[in-house]
């Protein structure tokens, strides 16, 4: 009987470390979509869990934001050159192409 017991706590325990942090993800998501990078953190001392809750999630919302950030200053590059190998391979192209390219895409 002590073994099921035991089981079943550290089957709670495994799905408490699971849905923990896949619902901070989904607070700090929400969060950023709710009020984007400038997430305002409040301190309320009549409410101490609360304002601790939104103290971390205002910090995961600046990561993600800062995350964000990073990835499309190293992504515009890539984006700005692939544009610029297409165009490239197109001009490459029979006059058809180029005309079918520009009717369509400009």
């Amino acid at each position: 009987m002590i073994a099921m017991i035991g089981m079943a706590g550290w089957q709670i325990i495994y799905f408490l470390a699971i849905a923990g942090p896949l619902l901070y993800i989904g607070l700090v998501i929400l969060g950023y979509a709710t009020e984007g990078p400038r997430y305002q953190i409040k301190f309320n001392l009549a409410d101490p869990i609360g304002s601790m809750e939104r103290l971390l999630v205002g910090i995961g919302v600046r990561a993600l934001s800062a995350f964000l950030y990073a990835a499309g200053v190293l992504l515009d590059p890539l984006f700005e050159a692939s544009a610029e190998i297409g165009e490239w391979f197109t001009n490459l192209g029979s006059a058809e192409t180029q005309a079918r390219y520009r009717s369509r895409f400009i």
